[in-house]
């Protein structure tokens, strides 16, 4: 994911620790696989999240990913489109039907100051996928407009080490054609909910 970008106002707007709330249905997830012979890309559903955030540094959070409602979006037929959505959630990939939820837990951040004006930050996460729990970091763009925050970005994931080996050329000789990318990419954009001061 990208570079956190943390204005003045964000710092005086949150002194304390605050929690902030994802606004679910205002925010997006994208997917792109790709093998060999081309990609497929699709969205994904966040069931819940928030993050815990002090004097302008995210320092806690935690986001709760519904995998069953992986969607395809780029194949035109209907059945190829569902014979692939099924795919995803079978054995061979998520395995939805024993693991539903995929977790990122945001457990700490480093921090640079870049030209004193803006503050780079990566965090440092865990994420478990079918019921697997490794540890990532990630770069992260953050913006606000009045009480409202935005965060955007791209990270990339590889699947064979939460045990998704499904053609993977590491795993499989003689694959060709049909081999398919241990990488997998997932864009965000998401946004919280406007904060009710008390």
């Amino acid at each position: 994911m990208k570079v956190i970008f943390v204005g003045t106002v964000l710092v005086t707007l949150i002194t304390a620790s605050d929690t902030l709330y994802i606004n679910v249905d205002s925010s997006t997830i994208n997917w792109i696989g790709r093998k060999v012979t081309g990609e497929h890309s699709g969205t994904l559903n966040l069931s819940k999240g928030w993050v815990v955030m002090q004097e302008g540094s995210i320092i806690g959070g935690k986001f709760i990913f519904d995998m069953t409602s992986i969607k395809n979006t780029d194949i035109e037929s209907p059945e190829w489109k569902e014979k692939l959505e099924k795919h995803l959630m079978a054995e061979d990939f998520f395995f939805t039907d024993s693991f539903p939820h995929a977790i990122l837990e945001i457990k700490d951040h480093s921090q640079i100051v870049k030209y004193n004006t803006e503050i780079n930050n990566r965090i440092i996460a865990d994420l478990n996928i079918r019921g697997i729990t490794h540890e990532i970091n990630f770069p992260l763009e953050i913006s606000q407009v009045q009480s409202i925050f935005y965060t955007e970005g791209t990270i990339d994931i590889n699947r064979t080490i939460f045990n998704i080996r499904y053609k993977s050329g590491t795993f499989f000789d003689g694959l060709g054609d049909r081999m398919i990318y241990d990488n997998f990419t997932v864009q965000f954009s998401l946004q919280t909910k406007v904060i009710q001061h008390k």
